[in-house]
């Protein structure tokens, strides 16, 4: 397949997915943790941007609707999301954004990229606290497409190097090991 049909495919992964985060938010089943969704708004639009810069071609488009979807998300949690915030998630958001800031000024593309994981992943952290005492109000579907469509976003890509294929290789994993983790941990909630 070329990368302009691999794209449009991950975006459409895309939108079904947030769909059905959507769906449940509205239903009032997911609560969406606001802080991990600006982090991770202002992260895949930074990153969309380097993408793109990087020539890394439709295999950026899924970032950039992943960017437009996390911040509409960032917004529904003002309504329907996680109440609880505690200081060691403001401590979360501090650091990503220390590290979003390292990254922009950083010279080096594979440092850059690094610390970009890195963002995202201390943007889960809040989500994950949350999700120990509280994995139903996750939608796993959504975290495991997500998965999927960063694994066929890598596959998109026109230029592959380290700038432009480790943030969606990272995504990828780290998707697939949370909704494993929502899963296991919904189970293990409920046995309780």
């Amino acid at each position: 397949m070329t990368p302009i049909i691999l794209g449009l495919i991950a975006i459409a992964i895309a939108i079904v997915s947030y769909s059905f985060y959507f769906y449940d938010v509205f239903q009032g089943k997911t609560k969406p943790h606001g802080l991990t969704w600006l982090i991770w708004s202002i992260l895949n639009t930074l990153i969309c941007y380097q993408q793109l810069h990087d020539g890394a071609g439709p295999g950026a488009w899924v970032t950039g609707a992943a960017a437009i979807a996390n911040f509409a998300i960032f917004v529904s949690s003002f309504r329907y999301g996680e109440r609880n915030i505690t200081r060691f998630d403001w401590v979360c958001g501090a650091l990503a954004a220390i590290a979003i800031v390292i990254w922009l000024y950083s010279p080096n593309g594979v440092i850059s990229t690094i610390l970009a994981c890195v963002v995202f992943i201390i943007g889960l952290i809040p989500t994950f606290r949350k999700s120990l005492h509280h994995a139903k109000e996750e939608t796993v579907v959504t975290f495991a497409l997500n998965g999927l469509k960063f694994l066929v976003a890598l596959f998109a890509l026109q230029s592959f190097s380290v700038g432009t294929a480790l943030y969606p290789s990272v995504l990828f994993v780290i998707n697939v090991l949370f909704a494993s983790f929502l899963i296991v941990r919904s189970y293990r909630l409920k046995l309780a």
